[in-house]
């Protein structure tokens, strides 16, 4: 459409010089317009022109002949039987619209597009302000369309008639699929210079079913319409393979628009439907400006899953990773800017529900993204979970080298049951604090060697007095709670989980907890590279012990099965429930400790054995800076 908009603009502008000068004088002129800014053959037949003078001649081009450019292979990219028109000199010299009776026959447009963008109706026919004539008829005419960016392959016909208006019909392949094209424009006749313009624009196939319906400011005006679209595909890929917005792979998608085309710039004033289980709605505005896109758009959704943000393909590569590495708690996403382009602007998103397959703890999410030069930064972040809420900041720095990730983000009020999946242990309420830094292509490989901190902390609650004395490793604590009253609670003074991040290794900083009978410090690390974990936690109880737990708590698994191995029992490698057995080699070991039988230095450092209550406020306070 836009190469025979052009075609029409190129050939007023021939239309005009051949009305008062001898068309045998024009050959030349008439072949450097056709062949435009480049260097491709162009040829005529015969030039005519139905009187020796007069002010409305009708000029007559038979036999014209473009071929393609050297890159774009052999053949033609205009063919043209015959073409002719009557010049109204004076009305055109008074703005009035000089073009009447055009008519063109046999007609042979081939389009070609390669797989990096090159096209050959832009780098061929100049680009003029284009007119449309009030009277324009195209018979016995076709096109061809071979898109190999987009892999679309089209071939049809070209019928214009002032009454019937434009109709084009084609038929080929979209994405190696069946396509069928359709474009129907209103009659032309009498049609007023800005008077709005209808039409209507299919593209069906089983990659994507794309329909939609609109005003021009005038016949094949493609500067400035306004359309109603709808679209329903495989994955929203498809769809962006023909709008080109750099769109990504999604679950199916069935969505509807409102858009507005103004010079260079794209308005889309509303937008709904669904991706996958996904309902949203947006709207946008895309600019040109200076060589670069601004993109000003919000996003609302009353559901999201981020699983139909990905495609089957993507979903099976991540399920093939799952079973091949485990499941991660750090997300794979990437996070590489080196195919944005020069995009800039911001986007407002509102979730009021995250759905997901796999149980979480978040439900919502807000906040704004702002995109400059391939810095992106979200703020006023703000993720609503089971109970709770985490805020904050993130950025994403690609404009040199990797691409770097830094995290700013505050947990508050958030229940120690959510996070662990046990109401019975611990309650309290946590706050947190996660300020990481780091490289890499997706997230999961920036925060695998991330610097920073990230910290948990609980000040208040309690738990369950059996466990209490189990930190304290003080055996004879909890036999004597698991007889007495093994629904006991003690209460929790404070939990504070400060880690330091080095090159992805975090170390306690400390880890500590101090209940209402014992104390807890932790040692080891948690590697961020594979999610491991390896902490031994020591205790101590704060009144007297016949029995101590010789053996240290053991912390081990991933961060997305942790293991606590107490005294032994319940080892990762066993994954087994500990057994009478089991249990009479703890006492055995603890009652020959207390008898000094087999007792060693390295038992003596097995346990706290003097333990002195935590500073919980200063802890608390750097954990939390």
């Amino acid at each position: 459409m836009i190469a025979l908009a052009i075609m029409l603009a190129v050939i007023a502008a021939i239309m005009l010089a051949l009305g008062v000068v001898p068309a045998s004088l024009m050959r030349s002129l008439v072949i450097s317009e056709l062949r435009g800014s480049s260097d491709r053959p162009a040829t005529i037949g015969i030039l005519s022109r139905d009187s020796f003078f007069s002010y409305s001649p009708v000029v007559t081009i038979h036999d014209l002949r473009i071929e393609q450019p050297t890159w774009a292979g052999k053949g033609d990219f205009v063919q043209l039987d015959a073409l002719s028109a009557r010049i109204n000199i004076f009305g055109m010299l008074m703005g009035r619209g000089g073009l009447d009776d055009i008519r063109a026959d046999g007609l042979n447009i081939a389009l070609v597009r390669d797989e990096n963008g090159r096209n050959n109706w832009q780098s061929g026919l100049r680009d003029r302000k284009r007119s449309y004539p009030t009277e324009l008829i195209v018979t016995n005419s076709q096109f061809s369309f071979k898109d190999k960016k987009r892999d679309l392959l089209l071939a049809g016909d070209i019928r214009v008639d002032p009454k019937d208006g434009f109709r084009i019909a084609a038929s080929g392949t979209f994405l190696q699929k069946k396509a069928d094209f359709l474009f129907v424009g209103g009659g032309h006749a009498n049609r007023e210079s800005g008077e709005e313009y209808p039409f209507t624009v299919a593209l069906e196939s089983p990659a994507l079913d794309l329909t939609g319906e609109g005003k021009m400011d005038g016949p094949l005006n493609l500067a400035r319409f306004t359309a109603s679209l709808s679209a329903r595909a495989p994955t929203l890929k498809n769809l962006d393979t023909i709008i080109e917005a750099g769109l990504f792979g999604t679950q199916p998608i069935n969505l509807r628009a409102r858009i507005r085309h103004e010079g260079k710039d794209w308005y889309i004033d509303k937008l709904s439907g669904m991706i996958g289980h996904s309902r949203l709605t947006a709207k946008a505005s895309i600019l040109k400006r200076e060589g670069r896109t601004k993109i000003d758009a919000t996003v609302d959704a009353d559901q999201l899953d981020f699983d139909d943000l990905a495609d089957d393909a993507g979903l099976a590569r991540a399920a093939a990773q799952m079973r091949r590495i485990g499941p991660r708690v750090l997300p794979d996403t990437k996070i590489n800017l080196s195919k944005m382009g020069p995009t800039d602007g911001k986007i407002d998103f509102d979730i009021a529900r995250l759905a997901s397959s796999r149980d979480s703890v978040f439900r919502t999410l807000k906040g704004s993204l702002t995109l400059d030069h391939r810095l992106i930064t979200i703020t006023n972040l703000v993720a609503g979970m089971k109970s709770g809420r985490l805020t904050g900041s993130l950025r994403l720095d690609h404009r040199s080298g990797a691409p770097k990730l830094s995290t700013d983000l505050v947990v508050d009020g958030v229940s120690i049951a959510d996070l662990i999946g046990n109401d019975d242990i611990v309650t309290a309420k946590m706050r947190g604090r996660i300020k990481l830094s780091g490289s890499g292509d997706t997230i999961r490989d920036a925060l695998e060697k991330a610097d920073g901190k990230a910290a948990m902390v609980a000040s208040g609650g309690s738990v369950r007095a059996t466990a209490a004395h189990v930190l304290g490793q003080n055996l004879g604590g909890a036999i004597g709670n698991i007889i007495d009253d093994p629904k006991a609670r003690v209460g929790l003074r404070c939990l504070v989980v400060n880690f330091r991040a080095r090159k992805g290794v975090l170390t306690p900083g400390p880890v500590a907890v101090d209940t209402g009978v014992s104390i807890g410090r932790a040692e080891g690390n948690i590697l961020l590279d594979g999610e491991k974990i390896n902490l031994v936690m020591r205790g101590g109880a704060k009144g007297k012990s016949a029995l101590h737990i010789v053996d240290p708590i053991k912390i081990t698994g991933s961060l997305t099965a942790p293991v606590v191995s107490v005294a032994g029992l319940g080892l990762a490698q066993k994954a087994k429930k500990p057994s009478l057995g089991d249990v009479l080699t703890v006492a055995t070991k603890s009652v020959g400790s207390a008898l000094g039988i087999g007792k060693d230095d390295k038992q003596d450092k097995a346990f706290i054995q003097k333990p002195k209550s935590l500073d919980c406020n200063a802890l608390v306070t750097a954990a939390m800076q």
